[in-house]
Protein backbone atom coordinates (compact mmCIF):
# COMPACT_ATOMS: atom_id res chain seq x y z
CA UNK A 1 0.00 0.00 0.00
CA UNK A 2 2.52 2.45 0.37
CA UNK A 3 4.23 1.65 -2.87
CA UNK A 4 0.74 2.84 -4.50
CA UNK A 5 0.02 5.85 -2.23
CA UNK A 6 3.65 6.79 -3.36
CA UNK A 7 2.22 6.51 -6.94
CA UNK A 8 -0.76 8.19 -6.28
CA UNK A 9 -3.60 8.89 -9.12
CA UNK A 10 -0.89 8.26 -12.03
CA UNK A 11 -0.89 4.64 -10.89
CA UNK A 12 -4.72 4.25 -10.90
CA UNK A 13 -5.30 5.92 -13.98
CA UNK A 14 -3.26 4.10 -15.99
CA UNK A 15 -4.33 0.79 -14.38
CA UNK A 16 -8.11 1.49 -14.90
CA UNK A 17 -6.76 2.55 -18.50
CA UNK A 18 -6.11 -0.98 -18.79
CA UNK A 19 -8.97 -3.09 -17.58
CA UNK A 20 -11.14 0.00 -19.87
CA UNK A 21 -8.42 -1.40 -22.96
CA UNK A 22 -8.85 -4.73 -22.67
CA UNK A 23 -12.76 -4.88 -21.87
CA UNK A 24 -13.01 -2.97 -25.40
CA UNK A 25 -10.18 -4.65 -26.90
CA UNK A 26 -12.13 -8.10 -26.58
CA UNK A 27 -15.11 -6.68 -28.78
CA UNK A 28 -13.32 -5.38 -31.76
CA UNK A 29 -9.97 -4.25 -32.67
CA UNK A 30 -10.97 -1.09 -33.47
CA UNK A 31 -11.91 -0.07 -30.02
CA UNK A 32 -8.19 -0.20 -28.82
CA UNK A 33 -7.91 3.37 -29.06
CA UNK A 34 -10.16 5.02 -26.65
CA UNK A 35 -11.00 7.67 -28.82
CA UNK A 36 -13.41 5.14 -30.51
CA UNK A 37 -15.23 4.26 -27.03
CA UNK A 38 -18.23 5.83 -25.57
CA UNK A 39 -17.91 9.75 -24.89
CA UNK A 40 -18.53 9.15 -21.10
CA UNK A 41 -15.61 6.67 -21.11
CA UNK A 42 -13.25 9.17 -22.35
CA UNK A 43 -13.33 11.45 -19.76
CA UNK A 44 -11.53 9.78 -16.74
CA UNK A 45 -13.50 11.53 -14.35
CA UNK A 46 -16.97 10.88 -15.27
CA UNK A 47 -19.35 9.27 -12.98
CA UNK A 48 -19.52 6.29 -15.97
CA UNK A 49 -15.81 5.45 -15.60
CA UNK A 50 -15.84 5.88 -11.75
CA UNK A 51 -19.02 3.33 -11.60
CA UNK A 52 -16.42 0.98 -13.97
CA UNK A 53 -13.66 1.13 -11.37
CA UNK A 54 -16.07 -0.22 -8.66
CA UNK A 55 -17.02 -2.87 -10.92
CA UNK A 56 -13.59 -3.86 -11.87
CA UNK A 57 -12.09 -3.17 -8.65
CA UNK A 58 -10.36 -6.62 -8.28
CA UNK A 59 -8.61 -6.52 -11.88
CA UNK A 60 -7.28 -2.76 -11.08
CA UNK A 61 -6.01 -4.20 -7.43
CA UNK A 62 -4.14 -7.00 -9.80
CA UNK A 63 -2.45 -4.48 -12.11
CA UNK A 64 -1.23 -1.94 -9.37
CA UNK A 65 0.35 -5.50 -7.06
CA UNK A 66 1.89 -6.12 -10.46
CA UNK A 67 3.74 -2.38 -10.68
CA UNK A 68 4.60 -2.73 -7.08
CA UNK A 69 6.35 -6.28 -8.39
CA UNK A 70 7.86 -4.26 -11.40
CA UNK A 71 9.05 -1.93 -9.43
CA UNK A 72 10.70 -3.94 -6.63
CA UNK A 73 12.51 -5.73 -9.55
CA UNK A 74 13.90 -2.71 -10.75
CA UNK A 75 14.68 -1.69 -7.49
CA UNK A 76 16.79 -4.84 -7.04
CA UNK A 77 18.74 -4.67 -10.54
CA UNK A 78 20.09 -1.29 -9.04
CA UNK A 79 20.85 -2.44 -5.93
CA UNK A 80 22.47 -5.42 -7.75
CA UNK A 81 24.04 -3.16 -10.22
CA UNK A 82 25.96 -0.80 -7.24
CA UNK A 83 27.16 -3.65 -5.09
CA UNK A 84 28.63 -4.70 -8.46
CA UNK A 85 30.92 -1.85 -8.63
CA UNK A 86 29.01 0.02 -11.37
CA UNK A 87 29.56 3.58 -11.51
CA UNK A 88 26.34 4.73 -13.07
CA UNK A 89 24.19 1.65 -12.53
CA UNK A 90 20.91 1.41 -14.65
CA UNK A 91 20.71 3.88 -17.89
CA UNK A 92 16.97 4.15 -18.43
CA UNK A 93 15.54 5.83 -21.14
CA UNK A 94 13.09 8.88 -21.89
CA UNK A 95 11.01 8.62 -25.33
CA UNK A 96 9.99 11.77 -27.00
CA UNK A 97 6.00 10.77 -26.76
CA UNK A 98 3.32 8.63 -25.96
CA UNK A 99 0.73 7.36 -28.24
CA UNK A 100 -2.62 9.18 -28.88
CA UNK A 101 -4.47 6.10 -28.56
CA UNK A 102 -2.82 4.86 -24.72
CA UNK A 103 -2.97 5.81 -21.27
CA UNK A 104 -1.07 9.55 -21.02
CA UNK A 105 -3.19 10.83 -23.37
CA UNK A 106 -6.41 9.65 -21.84
CA UNK A 107 -5.82 10.22 -18.89
CA UNK A 108 -4.44 13.62 -19.16
CA UNK A 109 -5.77 14.68 -23.08
CA UNK A 110 -5.71 18.73 -22.40
CA UNK A 111 -2.09 18.76 -22.03
CA UNK A 112 -1.18 17.51 -25.90
CA UNK A 113 -2.45 18.75 -29.08
CA UNK A 114 -4.20 16.03 -30.44
CA UNK A 115 -4.14 17.29 -34.35
CA UNK A 116 0.14 17.17 -34.30
CA UNK A 117 2.34 14.86 -34.69
CA UNK A 118 5.90 15.02 -32.92
CA UNK A 119 8.54 14.80 -35.99
CA UNK A 120 11.56 16.33 -37.72
CA UNK A 121 12.15 18.23 -41.07
CA UNK A 122 13.84 16.35 -43.98
CA UNK A 123 17.44 16.22 -43.02
CA UNK A 124 20.63 13.94 -44.90
CA UNK A 125 19.66 10.92 -43.13
CA UNK A 126 15.98 11.10 -43.17
CA UNK A 127 14.98 12.46 -46.74
CA UNK A 128 11.37 12.44 -46.48
CA UNK A 129 11.13 13.99 -42.67
CA UNK A 130 10.03 11.91 -40.12
CA UNK A 131 6.62 11.60 -38.93
CA UNK A 132 6.66 9.76 -34.91
CA UNK A 133 2.36 9.43 -34.58
CA UNK A 134 3.35 10.86 -31.02
CA UNK A 135 1.19 13.67 -29.77
CA UNK A 136 3.33 16.51 -28.41
CA UNK A 137 3.22 18.55 -25.22
CA UNK A 138 0.84 21.42 -25.34
CA UNK A 139 4.01 24.24 -23.96
CA UNK A 140 0.84 26.82 -22.84
CA UNK A 141 -1.19 24.01 -21.11
CA UNK A 142 2.37 22.94 -19.46
CA UNK A 143 2.97 26.31 -18.02
CA UNK A 144 -0.80 26.40 -17.20
CA UNK A 145 -0.61 23.65 -15.13
CA UNK A 146 2.81 24.52 -13.32
CA UNK A 147 4.46 21.58 -15.18
CA UNK A 148 2.87 19.37 -13.08
CA UNK A 149 3.04 16.37 -16.05
CA UNK A 150 6.46 17.12 -16.90
CA UNK A 151 7.63 16.79 -13.85
CA UNK A 152 5.75 13.47 -12.96
CA UNK A 153 7.67 12.22 -16.12
CA UNK A 154 10.62 12.85 -15.24
CA UNK A 155 10.58 11.37 -11.64
CA UNK A 156 9.04 7.88 -13.26
CA UNK A 157 11.68 7.66 -15.87
CA UNK A 158 14.73 8.77 -12.99
CA UNK A 159 13.20 5.87 -10.71
CA UNK A 160 16.26 3.72 -9.64
CA UNK A 161 17.89 5.22 -11.99
CA UNK A 162 21.25 6.42 -12.25
CA UNK A 163 21.43 8.20 -15.66
CA UNK A 164 18.64 8.95 -18.12
CA UNK A 165 18.64 9.53 -21.74
CA UNK A 166 16.17 12.05 -22.92
CA UNK A 167 15.14 11.35 -26.77
CA UNK A 168 15.29 14.47 -28.92
CA UNK A 169 16.43 16.42 -26.53
CA UNK A 170 16.31 19.87 -28.71
CA UNK A 171 12.53 19.59 -27.21
CA UNK A 172 12.97 21.56 -24.73
CA UNK A 173 13.60 24.18 -27.07
CA UNK A 174 11.43 23.46 -29.80
CA UNK A 175 9.56 20.29 -31.80
CA UNK A 176 8.75 19.97 -34.79
CA UNK A 177 5.26 19.54 -35.32
CA UNK A 178 3.56 17.30 -38.57
CA UNK A 179 -0.08 18.15 -39.11
CA UNK A 180 -2.20 14.97 -38.72
CA UNK A 181 -2.90 13.50 -41.80
CA UNK A 182 0.07 15.63 -43.68
CA UNK A 183 3.80 14.84 -45.07
CA UNK A 184 6.56 15.93 -42.78
CA UNK A 185 7.62 18.53 -44.89
CA UNK A 186 4.55 20.39 -44.39
CA UNK A 187 5.24 20.66 -40.69
CA UNK A 188 6.78 23.44 -38.66
CA UNK A 189 8.68 24.18 -35.49
CA UNK A 190 7.30 24.92 -32.45
CA UNK A 191 8.93 26.85 -29.32
CA UNK A 192 8.86 25.86 -25.81
CA UNK A 193 9.64 27.35 -23.01
CA UNK A 194 13.59 25.86 -22.79
CA UNK A 195 14.63 27.93 -19.13
CA UNK A 196 12.02 26.70 -17.41
CA UNK A 197 12.23 23.31 -18.45
CA UNK A 198 16.05 22.78 -18.24
CA UNK A 199 15.51 24.53 -14.79
CA UNK A 200 13.31 21.38 -13.82
CA UNK A 201 15.21 19.04 -15.33
CA UNK A 202 18.10 20.36 -13.62
CA UNK A 203 16.43 20.28 -9.98
CA UNK A 204 14.73 16.67 -10.38
CA UNK A 205 18.37 15.34 -11.74
CA UNK A 206 20.12 16.94 -8.26
CA UNK A 207 16.83 15.48 -6.00
CA UNK A 208 17.02 11.89 -7.60
CA UNK A 209 20.77 11.89 -8.05
CA UNK A 210 20.40 11.05 -11.96
CA UNK A 211 22.86 12.67 -14.50
CA UNK A 212 20.86 13.08 -17.72
CA UNK A 213 22.30 12.88 -21.34
CA UNK A 214 20.68 14.58 -24.05
CA UNK A 215 19.93 12.84 -27.90
CA UNK A 216 20.90 16.18 -29.79
CA UNK A 217 21.44 14.37 -33.14
CA UNK A 218 19.65 15.87 -36.56
CA UNK A 219 19.05 18.81 -36.87
CA UNK A 220 20.39 21.11 -33.78
CA UNK A 221 19.30 24.67 -33.31
CA UNK A 222 22.29 27.61 -33.14
CA UNK A 223 23.82 27.55 -29.12
CA UNK A 224 22.00 24.50 -27.80
CA UNK A 225 24.51 22.45 -27.47
CA UNK A 226 26.39 24.95 -25.43
CA UNK A 227 23.22 25.68 -23.15
CA UNK A 228 23.55 21.73 -22.81
CA UNK A 229 26.85 21.97 -21.59
CA UNK A 230 26.02 25.30 -18.84
CA UNK A 231 23.64 22.53 -17.60
CA UNK A 232 25.77 19.86 -17.40
CA UNK A 233 23.50 17.89 -19.80
CA UNK A 234 25.89 15.22 -21.36
CA UNK A 235 25.68 15.29 -25.40
CA UNK A 236 25.05 12.10 -27.25
CA UNK A 237 27.88 12.09 -29.54
CA UNK A 238 27.57 9.22 -32.41
CA UNK A 239 30.90 8.80 -34.07
CA UNK A 240 29.70 8.40 -37.85
CA UNK A 241 28.20 12.09 -37.20
CA UNK A 242 31.00 13.65 -35.75
CA UNK A 243 32.84 15.16 -38.94
CA UNK A 244 34.07 18.23 -40.00
CA UNK A 245 31.50 20.25 -42.28
CA UNK A 246 34.18 20.99 -44.76
CA UNK A 247 36.37 18.09 -45.22
CA UNK A 248 34.70 15.56 -44.00
CA UNK A 249 37.49 14.11 -41.81
CA UNK A 250 36.43 12.51 -38.32
CA UNK A 251 36.65 14.14 -35.36
CA UNK A 252 39.36 12.71 -33.32
CA UNK A 253 39.28 11.01 -29.87
CA UNK A 254 40.97 13.90 -28.08
CA UNK A 255 38.72 16.47 -29.82
CA UNK A 256 35.60 15.06 -28.05
CA UNK A 257 33.60 17.29 -25.35
CA UNK A 258 34.12 16.10 -21.87
CA UNK A 259 30.26 16.50 -21.09
CA UNK A 260 29.38 13.58 -23.84
CA UNK A 261 28.65 9.94 -24.53
CA UNK A 262 30.57 8.64 -27.05
CA UNK A 263 29.45 5.63 -29.07
CA UNK A 264 28.74 4.36 -32.65
CA UNK A 265 24.93 4.30 -32.70
CA UNK A 266 21.58 4.06 -31.42
CA UNK A 267 18.50 1.95 -31.62
CA UNK A 268 17.30 4.15 -34.37
CA UNK A 269 20.58 4.08 -36.53
CA UNK A 270 22.03 1.32 -38.04
CA UNK A 271 24.33 -0.82 -35.97
CA UNK A 272 28.27 -1.35 -36.59
CA UNK A 273 28.17 -4.09 -39.74
CA UNK A 274 24.90 -3.20 -41.07
CA UNK A 275 26.46 0.75 -41.18
CA UNK A 276 30.03 -0.68 -42.86
CA UNK A 277 27.86 -2.64 -45.39
CA UNK A 278 25.27 -0.66 -46.66
CA UNK A 279 22.52 -2.73 -45.06
CA UNK A 280 20.37 0.39 -44.17
CA UNK A 281 20.47 2.26 -47.63
CA UNK A 282 19.61 -1.17 -49.08
CA UNK A 283 16.25 -1.76 -46.69
CA UNK A 284 15.53 2.13 -47.23
CA UNK A 285 15.53 1.44 -50.77
CA UNK A 286 13.27 -1.69 -50.67
CA UNK A 287 10.82 -0.01 -48.24
CA UNK A 288 10.87 3.23 -50.68
CA UNK A 289 11.71 5.55 -48.52
CA UNK A 290 13.77 7.64 -50.27
CA UNK A 291 11.50 10.63 -51.65
CA UNK A 292 13.66 11.48 -55.10
CA UNK A 293 14.74 9.04 -57.99
CA UNK A 294 18.39 8.08 -57.57
CA UNK A 295 18.80 9.37 -53.49
CA UNK A 296 20.17 5.90 -52.84
CA UNK A 297 22.84 5.92 -55.23
CA UNK A 298 23.82 8.88 -53.79
CA UNK A 299 23.48 7.66 -50.27
CA UNK A 300 25.89 4.68 -51.38
CA UNK A 301 28.48 7.04 -52.36
CA UNK A 302 28.21 9.09 -49.51
CA UNK A 303 28.62 5.53 -47.06
CA UNK A 304 31.73 4.77 -49.17
CA UNK A 305 33.34 8.44 -48.57
CA UNK A 306 32.21 7.94 -44.75
CA UNK A 307 33.70 4.66 -44.41
CA UNK A 308 37.09 5.57 -46.10
CA UNK A 309 37.18 8.43 -43.44
CA UNK A 310 36.26 5.70 -40.84
CA UNK A 311 39.73 3.96 -41.48
CA UNK A 312 41.44 7.62 -41.98
CA UNK A 313 40.66 8.06 -38.79
CA UNK A 314 41.35 5.14 -36.57
CA UNK A 315 44.93 5.54 -38.75
CA UNK A 316 45.70 9.19 -37.63
CA UNK A 317 44.03 8.11 -33.99
CA UNK A 318 47.21 5.31 -34.16
CA UNK A 319 44.72 2.53 -34.35
CA UNK A 320 44.52 1.47 -37.93
CA UNK A 321 42.35 -1.06 -39.58
CA UNK A 322 43.43 -3.21 -36.90
CA UNK A 323 41.34 -6.09 -35.40
CA UNK A 324 38.98 -7.51 -37.61
CA UNK A 325 36.00 -9.69 -36.92
CA UNK A 326 36.92 -13.37 -38.37
CA UNK A 327 33.07 -12.85 -39.30
CA UNK A 328 33.95 -10.13 -41.71
CA UNK A 329 35.81 -6.89 -42.60
CA UNK A 330 34.06 -4.90 -40.68
CA UNK A 331 36.61 -2.72 -38.00
CA UNK A 332 34.51 -3.32 -34.89
CA UNK A 333 37.72 -4.00 -32.45
CA UNK A 334 39.31 -0.64 -34.14
CA UNK A 335 36.07 1.52 -33.64
CA UNK A 336 35.70 0.48 -30.14
CA UNK A 337 39.42 1.24 -29.16
CA UNK A 338 38.70 4.50 -31.22
CA UNK A 339 35.87 5.50 -28.64
CA UNK A 340 37.37 4.12 -25.76
CA UNK A 341 40.18 6.52 -26.41
CA UNK A 342 37.86 9.49 -26.64
CA UNK A 343 38.19 12.12 -24.39
CA UNK A 344 33.88 12.00 -23.23
CA UNK A 345 32.94 11.75 -20.14
CA UNK A 346 31.10 8.06 -20.90
CA UNK A 347 31.75 5.78 -24.01
CA UNK A 348 29.34 3.22 -24.52
CA UNK A 349 28.76 -0.11 -26.85
CA UNK A 350 25.59 -1.25 -28.10
CA UNK A 351 24.27 -4.43 -27.51
CA UNK A 352 23.65 -4.69 -31.01
CA UNK A 353 27.43 -4.36 -31.54
CA UNK A 354 28.66 -7.16 -29.19
CA UNK A 355 26.46 -9.71 -31.04
CA UNK A 356 27.67 -7.94 -34.43
CA UNK A 357 24.21 -7.82 -35.50
CA UNK A 358 23.59 -6.74 -39.23
CA UNK A 359 20.32 -5.45 -39.36
CA UNK A 360 19.04 -1.94 -36.86
CA UNK A 361 16.37 -2.45 -34.24
CA UNK A 362 14.09 -0.10 -35.45
CA UNK A 363 13.91 1.94 -38.85
CA UNK A 364 12.17 5.63 -38.14
CA UNK A 365 9.34 6.52 -40.50
CA UNK A 366 8.32 2.76 -40.27
CA UNK A 367 5.67 0.60 -38.50
CA UNK A 368 4.30 -2.17 -40.71
CA UNK A 369 6.53 -1.99 -43.15
CA UNK A 370 9.49 -3.04 -41.07
CA UNK A 371 9.37 -5.72 -37.82
CA UNK A 372 10.43 -2.75 -35.51
CA UNK A 373 11.30 -3.54 -31.94
CA UNK A 374 10.80 -7.66 -32.72
CA UNK A 375 13.84 -8.94 -34.02
CA UNK A 376 15.99 -10.98 -31.53
CA UNK A 377 19.61 -10.96 -30.46
CA UNK A 378 21.68 -13.51 -32.40
CA UNK A 379 22.73 -14.52 -28.48
CA UNK A 380 21.02 -15.01 -25.40
CA UNK A 381 22.42 -13.09 -22.11
CA UNK A 382 24.15 -16.20 -21.05
CA UNK A 383 25.69 -17.07 -24.23
CA UNK A 384 26.88 -12.85 -24.48
CA UNK A 385 28.78 -13.75 -21.57
CA UNK A 386 30.95 -16.42 -22.98
CA UNK A 387 31.43 -15.45 -26.58
CA UNK A 388 35.18 -14.22 -27.43
CA UNK A 389 34.05 -11.48 -29.56
CA UNK A 390 31.81 -10.09 -26.99
CA UNK A 391 34.32 -10.18 -24.80
CA UNK A 392 37.82 -8.83 -26.67
CA UNK A 393 35.34 -5.11 -27.27
CA UNK A 394 34.64 -5.27 -23.41
CA UNK A 395 38.36 -5.40 -22.75
CA UNK A 396 39.17 -2.65 -25.16
CA UNK A 397 36.81 -0.57 -23.31
CA UNK A 398 38.27 -1.63 -20.01
CA UNK A 399 41.96 -1.31 -20.89
CA UNK A 400 41.86 1.72 -22.82
CA UNK A 401 39.60 4.22 -21.48
CA UNK A 402 41.56 7.48 -20.12
CA UNK A 403 41.54 8.77 -16.61
CA UNK A 404 38.41 11.55 -16.61
CA UNK A 405 38.89 14.78 -15.83
CA UNK A 406 37.94 14.22 -11.96
CA UNK A 407 41.09 11.58 -11.85
CA UNK A 408 38.86 8.58 -12.09
CA UNK A 409 38.12 6.19 -15.37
Amino acid sequence: MRFRRSQGETLERFCLFQVLHTTHAAETAERTDWRRWAPALRDPGSAEVQAFAAAHRDEIDFLAWAHWVADEQLAACARRAEAGGMAIGLYRDLAVGADAAGAESWANPTVVVAGAHAGAPPDIHNPAGQDWGLPPFDPRRLRAEAYASFIALLRANMRHAGALRIDHVVALQHLYWVPAGQPPASGAYVRYPMEELIGILALESHRQQCLIIGEDLGTVPEGFRERMTEAAILSYRVLPFEQDAESGALVLPAKYPYLALATFGSHDLPTLRGWWQGRDIVLREQLDLYPEPGEAGRQRARRRRDCAALIDALGAAGIGPTGLRETGTVPALGVHRFLARSRAAIAMVQVDDLTDEADQVNLPTTTDEHPNWRRRQKLTIEELADDPGAFDVVRIMQEERPRDEGGGR
